[in-house]
């Protein structure tokens, strides 16, 4: 008696082909087949993570630390500025109402402190020696709370009275002159009258960089605005923010009255150049890293697709498609970056917010050469979310390409050639 139709209907290879869920449960599965392998693997990954993570949440708390100790003994964070001065620190090019500005500065949001300064270029004399100086008018209340440059000063103190004068150490040395010396300082005014003040040396900088020691001067702000005539005015407002990445909303916002505000980047390009050149060599470094981890991962599933070829074979006999097949050994390998990401990403994450609260000692040497100029003496990693989905994002590109590669051979199977093939 003949069978039925519906007793001898093959079922079509579609319906056996398992579902997307379904792969990725068999995908996961199949990772702790071989333990040992997929923990080596993950461990791999998570080791990349983790000194990606550290080494860049290291080195921005190193640049950030560097960048911020250097802006605080002249430059700040940010300047405000009459557009010409800083190609022409002439005289004329200032900030109109000066007082008034600062004030509204100082109410914005994320602003630690704000300070007027007046600069001009001067002759300086003690006695009969002269030398040619850069003259800032300071307000010491504010430069206090702004500059390192007062918790600099090795032998007297900072400015306190209308007649003092504070100066750097190679200029002293030049002149001749020390603490209790009067110092006289000839100018000119914008109108081309003459520009004089007479003081007493209060203090004397040290600040260990030749250029601010040889050159620096300062007075205080109502001294300078009476001796050069400039009323309520001043060439710059120096503004501090309670942190670098708060800078860019600060400048953001249009300065007006026709200022422009100068950046750190601007007032201090070496310093960003050094951080570009420094940070493409990291870089390179994790390149390199992230190098290493592919060619890892392409062995292993080499090695994978080696040992399972007859399990692709069945699959394929049974209905399953290369492509399926490929796409299956694809998500072991997502499996496996999410798994070593995870943990390495975990650690990462537990050890810089551990540093970030304590710091990292620079050492006793440096560590006294910082706390003697009021800077820190320690390095405080950051941590940020672009740097912790940049290392992810870079391992969930690599190792299921790396994977991909080694499982293109799949692709060349027949369901025939892998079943007789003998492992």
């Amino acid at each position: 008696m003949p069978l039925e139709s519906s007793a001898i209907e093959v079922t079509p290879p579609q319906s056996l082909a398992p579902r997307m869920p379904l792969i990725g449960a068999i995908a996961w599965r199949n990772l702790w087949r071989n333990r040992r392998r997929t923990w080596l693997t993950s461990g791999g990954i998570a080791f990349a993570i983790f000194l990606m993570v550290v080494a860049r949440s290291l080195q921005v708390g190193v640049f950030d630390t560097m960048t911020d100790n250097t802006t605080a003994m002249l430059t700040g964070h940010a300047q405000l500025q009459h557009p010409e001065f800083m190609d022409d620190p002439a005289l004329r090019h200032t900030v109109t109402d000066a007082s008034a500005v600062a004030r509204a500065i100082a109410e914005r949001f994320g602003v630690r402190a704000v300070a007027e300064r007046g600069v001009a270029f001067a002759l300086v004399s003690v006695g009969e020696k002269s030398f040619g100086a850069q003259v800032i008018g300071v307000d010491p209340p504010a430069e206090q709370s702004l500059s390192s440059l007062p918790g600099a000063v090795r032998e007297g103190r900072y400015l306190e009275s209308g007649d003092d004068v504070v100066v750097g150490a190679a200029l002293a040395r030049n002149l001749g002159a020390s603490v209790g010396d009067e110092l006289v300082i000839l100018g000119s005014t914008r109108d081309g009258g003459i520009a004089a003040f007479a003081g007493t040396i209060a203090g004397i900088v040290v600040t260990g960089v030749a250029d601010v020691d040889r050159s620096v001067l300062q007075i205080t702000l109502t001294a300078f605005q009476e001796a050069f005539e400039l009323g309520d005015e001043a060439h710059m407002i120096v503004v501090r923010m309670n942190a670098l990445g708060e800078v860019p909303s600060l400048i953001a916002r249009p300065a007006g009255n026709g200022l422009i505000w100068r950046p750190w980047q601007d007032l201090l390009p070496e310093v960003e150049q050094m951080i570009q050149i420094k940070q493409q060599g990291s870089f390179i470094m994790f390149g390199i890293v992230a190098l290493l981890i592919m060619f890892s991962v392409f062995n292993t599933f080499a090695m994978v697709v080696y040992e399972r070829v007859r399990e692709f074979g069945m699959l394929m006999a049974l209905g399953m498609k290369p492509l399926r097949v490929l796409g299956m050994l694809e998500l072991e390998a997502v499996w496996l970056t999410l798994f070593g990401v995870g943990i390495g990403g975990a650690l990462a994450v537990a050890l810089v917010v551990v540093l970030a609260a304590v710091g990292i000692p620079l050492g006793a040497d440096i560590g006294a050469v910082f706390a003697s100029l009021n800077l820190p003496d320690r390095v405080y990693p950051s941590l940020s979310l672009s740097t912790l989905l940049g290392g992810a994002i870079a391992m969930l590109l690599i190792v299921p390409l790396a994977g991909l590669l080694a499982a293109l051979r799949v692709l060349r199977l027949s369901p025939v050639t892998a079943l007789r093939e003998s492992t």
